[in-house]
């Protein structure tokens, strides 16, 4: 990967969707704010919903430079897409002398960009990734979990049985020929990071989902989801993130709106759960409460110690 001159410190919010904190920081610091959103969140155009992007004009001015709305849901959107439209975003950012501030999101996705790793090696083969999602449909996660855990033990624990990331794994295997552990060999950015962890209590977090998840029907998900499935009638809506599949089958007629949303809401939080796992195997994650002013004096000791380096 090559590096971005004259970058020195990076603000990492980790395993955490909080806007309020990052762009409070930002405000306050007059730093550019950019956004890292989730996989299921990131790169579909006309999805205003589920992205949920905060606003320009937030009342204490932070910029907000963002990553999502960059492809339409029709077009497949890899971890090696965002790492390339990520190092981009972070070096528009630099030239500005402004502070890229990472907020949200996936593991995978932020341990990708962070750590470098090489991701260009196996472009998609799309013979290939059919073949492998027509095995997944006929024997089951477990089949692919086993076949990765014999192949790369390591490619099967980042994996998470999480069927997209088995298939690629798989699929680097078979067109590289090497582990998929060995063929995504990092080269990391001369970054310096400060990552900060929100450590709010689960019930709490269930909570702030299940409110969300609600909001966004509110807001108008249900006529999101039938707009993407009009004009993008071969989407993936698995894809594109929780909801989507579970909203389709609403309009349908074979879910309630309510039953919609409860079987969103419980994926969500397993979701969340299982980000907290990855997280939390992340010794440079330094978890916080979410207390406003003692992320910023954390922050502020960060910057100046690598400042002082």
């Amino acid at each position: 990967m090559e590096a971005l001159p004259g970058i020195e410190h990076r603000l990492i919010f980790a395993a955490s969707d909080d806007d309020s904190a990052t762009v409070e920081f930002a405000g306050r610091h007059g730093q550019e704010r950019y956004r890292i959103a989730a996989p299921t969140t990131i790169g579909v155009e006309p999805r205003s919903i589920l992205a949920a992007a905060p606003s320009h004009t937030h009342p204490i001015g932070a910029h907000v430079h963002q990553t999502p709305d960059v492809v339409d849901p029709g077009t497949p959107f890899t971890v090696a897409d965002y790492q390339r439209l990520a190092m981009t975003a972070v070096a528009d950012i630099d030239r500005d002398s402004r502070l890229p501030i990472l907020q949200g999101g996936t593991g995978l996705y932020l341990r990708a960009l962070l750590d470098g790793w090489n991701l260009g090696d196996a472009p998609p083969n799309p013979e290939l990734r059919a073949a492998l999602e027509q095995r997944l449909e006929l024997d089951g996660v477990e089949a692919l979990d086993a076949e990765l855990r014999r192949i790369d033990p390591a490619a099967a624990d980042r994996a998470q049985r999480n069927p997209r990331r088995m298939i690629r794994a798989l699929e680097i295997h078979a067109v590289t020929g090497r582990p998929p552990s060995v063929a995504r060999e990092s080269d990391p950015p001369p970054w310096s990071t400060t990552i900060i962890g929100l450590d709010v209590p689960l019930a709490e977090l269930d909570q702030r989902i299940g409110a969300r998840v609600a909001q966004m029907i509110d807001a108008g998900w249900v006529d999101e989801v039938a707009r993407i499935r009009r004009e993008f009638p071969a989407a993936d809506l698995q894809r594109l993130g929780h909801g989507y599949p579970q909203l389709a089958a609403h309009l349908d007629g074979r879910l309630s709106l309510s039953e919609a949303r409860d079987s969103t809401t419980r994926q969500v939080r397993q979701y969340a759960r299982r980000q907290l796992t990855w997280f939390r195997a992340d010794r440079r994650v330094q978890w916080l409460p979410a207390d406003l002013d003692m992320i910023i004096e954390r922050l502020r000791v960060g910057i100046m110690t690598a400042e002082a380096s």
